[in-house]
């Protein structure tokens, strides 16, 4: 499964937190080993809050509304070390579990140096239990995938009940499903988890071994012990509980906490450390951010990054039948989907894509002893839509707490006649099945509590891919009798729950009573531009035999030039050996770290223990990790075994170089895609200079090519939005559309947009769309979406002129996104050429110019002069 554009980047930014936390925990044990050596006893740094500092100087973290990276919080194990606690803020849809897979390899590379051990996922219901079980065990999907990758092909999933030993730990990566109630309870004495077992004798010494026992308590103090009888009493020894838990707190596992914020009860993260957890990474759509319990964000998505790479339905249609019942509005509901079921078979049509929409029903009651007439019963549902509506039984199914008509139901199958499901509570979580298009709330007194619940359910985009039939890219949801913009904010506040309150503005409401709440307006250009046609080019490929045109595609037309034959890892003939052992030193830290007063040797035969029986590298699983930066496994080999032969033509041996088999994997990974980057930029300059590709206007009539300007704007509003006004309260003179609302820009691209308006030698200017298509394909995958359009005055010698400009704020300045687009938007100034006037495509000039600027928060002005430069 390839990752959006938004994964890529969440993850590289987790992989910067990453490597400065690996460089500062590295520091803080050098400077506690240089200490001891000395004779005095010192606890480790808090490399973690050390870390976040540094990284907020860097301005390489998240803010908030406020324009503020939060304090952090800092979290310590059962032992008081120090423990990472970091969280990725990820809309619901946004594929949290796939990037928490994703992140389990990554911090296993690139922290832990290692393939193996323990992750223990935490995640809070049952029913998200189930369908993450389903898809952990299932070798043909996308996350099991990604943990075999992650691991090399050695993935043991575990549920609490399940055996499993030392060397398991040692040799796989054991990924071990557990409930949060499982391990966060105040009576956790009493749970199976903490009781003696007789299932984990190889983590422990033999019962009656007093002195081993009590030397592994000294030196994992928090290990729960058996009440001591009166030999062991007389003896001064201790007896270990070989428990479930007391294995987590020797295992040391990374923490995987699904739903993050609801682990945030004292218990909970009191329980959670005190497995003595290596990091502990949270995943959630809002996390904690006031009160003593405030999560340590290190990523944040938001909604409207799910919106650029489609893997939502929006805008969110809401319907409300004014003076009616539930029956008219589950009618209007039924008819919406038969119009959605006949796009939908257009699509599989012309496509080749199976849909197959759904609608949700919500009722009051389900259950056989809770119908009556005072309340909207699921079986009073299915039978009208049977009766009433001639709906095929088959076609209906009912989800609840006690009738689970879903069980064995896979709802994307072609084979599956499931078009209605009839539910309360029971699809308020752990529901992903993106052919949900319609929901249809039938709960007049609890309506907006359930649209607040509920409307997440419907957003999922099928294959995360837009169809060419616009129905189909939007959802619905009927109500009844309800004050529309009651409901309208309901909608909003389950966008803002589900992680998506930036998109609140795409909630409109339409039917009877819809103009309490968000219109659609359309907004004109102002007269003087109404009959104008504008075009902008896009970067285009043409075809070598042909000589035809076409959308530049970065896998079609860059990544098979890239000279694969040549790449190879620059420093394998140059890896010393002093460099080595100093990774070697960071795996043994990190393997059995600062248990007690444990000298080296004992450090070398714990090392010894766990690699006992290294075996032969397992290339192919190498390689796969690999596939991401170089997706020719028949390359990733070749430059792989180049790599090892070297390392063993200078000496290094075989045991060495299997110890370090993952930094080594890190370098080659960090080296290469440096390489791949580089060779792709020189090979795009390379086809843009010999006219492979361009970035022009084409007149070949495909509109495919060529981006035209709409001569409307659409945009939802509501009473309360405020158009944008210069400081004097003037109207706004030189905006291409008659009206920009406030809510169109940020604050900085506020201040650009009122700046330019003011501007004499600007023509017009237009603030461009999240969701208009026009976009830039450079060399790197991700595209690059402009913020502004601005057309300069003429100056008499028949040249249009345009600027376009990309804003960002300063704490992005440097970084290697910014870095990217600004050598990129240089290049096309440079080579942006005239357009050609043939036909439709005939501008009212015969010429036009077009320059990219890239602004600073900190330096915008002088980069607009410089991009108005010469109109004046």
């Amino acid at each position: 499964m390839r990752l959006k554009d938004y994964q890529v980047t969440a993850l590289e930014q987790l992989s910067r937190y990453l490597r400065d936390l690996a460089q500062h925990r590295q520091q803080a044990e050098e400077f506690a080993e240089f200490q001891r050596s000395k004779g005095k006893e010192v606890k480790l740094a808090d490399y973690c809050r050390d870390t976040w500092s540094a990284l907020i100087e860097a301005r390489a973290l998240p803010m908030t509304s406020e324009g503020r990276v939060p304090p952090y919080v800092a979290r310590v194990d059962g032992m008081g070390r120090p423990v990472p606690n970091i969280c990725l803020k990820l809309p619901t849809g946004g594929g949290k579990t796939l990037l928490g897979c994703e992140a389990v390899g990554r911090i296993g590379t690139e922290y832990f140096r290692k393939q193996t051990g323990l992750v223990l996922w935490v995640v809070p219901s049952d029913a998200i239990y189930s369908q993450t079980w389903r898809a952990f065990a299932s070798r043909e999907h996308a996350y099991r995938q990604t943990l075999e990758r992650a691991s090399g092909g050695r993935v043991k999933l575990l549920e609490k009940s399940d055996s499993f030993t030392n060397q398991d730990a040692g040799t796989y990566l054991c990924v071990m499903l557990l409930m949060l109630q499982a391990s966060a309870r105040k009576t956790k004495e009493q749970l199976k988890m903490f009781q003696d077992s007789g299932r984990y004798t190889s983590f422990f010494p033999e019962i009656d071994d007093l002195e081993a026992n009590t030397a592994l308590w000294r030196q994992v103090t928090n290990l729960d012990r058996s009440e001591m009888t009166d030999a062991e009493y007389r003896a001064g020894g201790v007896t270990i509980k070989q428990s479930l838990g007391n294995v987590l707190r020797l295992a040391r596992p990374l923490i995987v906490i699904d739903e993050g914020h609801r682990a945030y009860s004292d218990i909970a993260l009191q329980t959670l450390c005190g497995f003595n957890p290596r990091l502990i990474l949270e995943m959630s759509a809002t996390p904690n951010s006031g009160g003593e319990h405030v999560s340590n964000v290190v990523v944040n998505v938001k909604g409207t990054d799910l919106k650029k790479d489609d893997m939502i339905k929006l805008p969110i249609n809401l319907i409300n039948s004014g003076r009616a019942d539930w029956k008219h509005a589950l009618a209007a509901a039924h008819d919406k989907l038969a119009e959605l079921a006949k796009e939908a078979r257009k699509v599989q049509h012309n496509e080749g894509r199976y849909i197959r929409p759904i609608l949700l029903a919500r009722v009051e009651r389900t259950g056989k002893d809770q119908r009556d007439k005072n309340a909207i019963h699921a079986e009073d549902v299915r039978e009208h839509l049977i009766e009433k509506l001639g709906v095929d039984p088959d076609e209906i199914k009912v989800k609840s707490a006690d009738m689970d008509e879903l069980r064995d139901e896979n709802l994307l199958s072609e084979y599956s006649k499931v078009r209605y499901i009839i539910t309360k509570d029971a699809l308020r979580e752990g529901w992903d099945c993106p052919f949900a298009y319609v929901l249809a709330i039938l709960s007049k007194t609890t309506a907006t509590t359930a649209l607040t619940q509920m409307v997440g359910r419907v957003l999922r985009q099928p294959e995360a891919t837009l169809t060419k039939r616009a129905a189909l890219n939007e959802c619905y949801v009927f109500t009844y009798e309800q004050e529309v913009q009651a409901a309208v904010e309901s909608v909003r506040r389950g966008l803002m729950e589900e992680g998506m309150g930036d998109l609140a503005d795409d909630v409109r409401a339409t039917g009877a009573g819809a103009t309490a709440g968000a219109q659609r307006i359309a907004i004109p250009r102002r007269k003087e531009f109404e009959k104008l046609r504008v075009f902008l080019p896009r970067v285009l490929s043409r075809h070598p035999r042909t000589g035809e045109w076409r959308v530049f595609d970065y896998d079609r037309d860059l990544l098979r030039r890239i000279p694969w034959d040549e790449l190879s890892y620059a420093n394998r003939e140059s890896f010393a050996p002093d460099e080595q052992a100093a990774l070697e030193r960071t795996l043994v830290r990190i393997e059995v770290d600062d248990l007690g007063a444990v000298d080296d040797d004992d450090l070398q035969a714990a090392l010894r223990t766990e690699e006992a029986v290294p075996g032969e590298l397992d290339e192919p699983a190498l390689v796969r990790l690999l596939l991401d930066v170089v997706p020719n496994p028949w390359q990733g080999m070749r430059i792989l075994r180049e790599t090892l032969e070297a390392l063993r033509r200078r000496g290094v041996a075989a045991e060495r170089i299997y110890t370090n088999r993952l930094a080594l994997l890190k370098e080659v990974r960090d080296d290469l895609r440096k390489q791949v980057l580089a060779a792709g930029e020189s090979e795009f300059r390379r086809m843009m200079k010999d006219s492979e590709i361009c970035f022009r206007l084409e007149a070949s009539g495909d509109p495919e090519l060529n981006w035209e300007l709409a001569r409307t704007f659409e945009l939802d509003v509501t009473n309360e939005d405020l158009v944008l006004t210069r400081p004097s309260g003037e109207y706004l003179q030189r905006s291409l559309f008659e009206k920009v609302y406030q809510k169109q820009v940020n604050g900085l691209e506020r201040d650009v947009a009122l700046y330019v308006d003011m501007e004499r030698a600007v023509r017009w200017w237009h603030r461009i769309a999240v969701r208009q298509d026009w976009q830039l394909q450079g060399w790197q995958r991700t595209r690059v979406y402009p913020d502004f359009l601005i057309c300069l005055h003429e100056q008499g010698e028949g040249i249009i002129r345009f600027s376009v400009l990309e804003t960002k704020g300063l704490h992005l300045k440097g970084n290697e996104d910014t870095e990217y687009k600004r050598k990129f938007l240089q290049l096309l100034t440079e080579h942006s050429q005239t357009a050609l006037p043939v036909g439709e495509l005939s501008l009212s000039v015969q010429q036009q110019q077009i320059r990219f600027s890239l602004l600073m928060s900190d330096d915008w002005r002088a980069g607009i002069e410089n991009a108005l430069a010469g109109a004046r």
